[in-house]
């Protein structure tokens, strides 16, 4: 029987292999001299949340991604397969990704109301330059 990698195990990286054509990923960890697969799913569910893997995914080669944890090592000792595992979860629920969607709605009313006030406020002074 093959040695797993320990779900609570503190990781060297993670690995995110992103497969563009397919429109899907593939997650890879390694511990303690092992690599093992452990996830993988839609493409569309990390697009939002990990901005280089939205930059890979344009792509039409397949890519890797490899998340690192944080210099000091005291502090990644959440840096685990349980909080990958949890992470992937919680981005793959159907409301979360709703959530997400209706998110980037909101932001791109946002900049474009914010680009008619710029408008209008150029118009403005320009009007009020002209009047004098």
């Amino acid at each position: 029987m093959e040695r797993r990698i320990d779900p609570d195990a503190q990781l060297n990286y993670i690995e995110l292999q992103i497969f563009p054509s397919d429109n899907r990923y593939e997650a890879c960890v390694s511990a303690n001299n092992r690599i093992e697969k452990v996830a993988s799913g839609d493409l569309e569910q990390l697009l939002s949340h990990l901005p280089q893997v939205k930059d890979l995914s344009s792509k039409t080669t397949d890519s890797n991604f490899r998340i690192l944890p944080p210099d000091d090592v005291k502090d990644a000792v959440w840096f685990t397969i349980v909080t990958l595992k949890r992470f992937l979860n919680v981005v793959a629920s159907p409301d979360f990704i709703s959530i997400g969607n209706e998110i980037s709605q909101l932001e791109e009313t946002r900049k474009f109301q914010l680009s008619l006030f710029a408008k209008e406020a150029e118009v403005s002074m320009t009007s009020s330059f002209e009047s004098k």
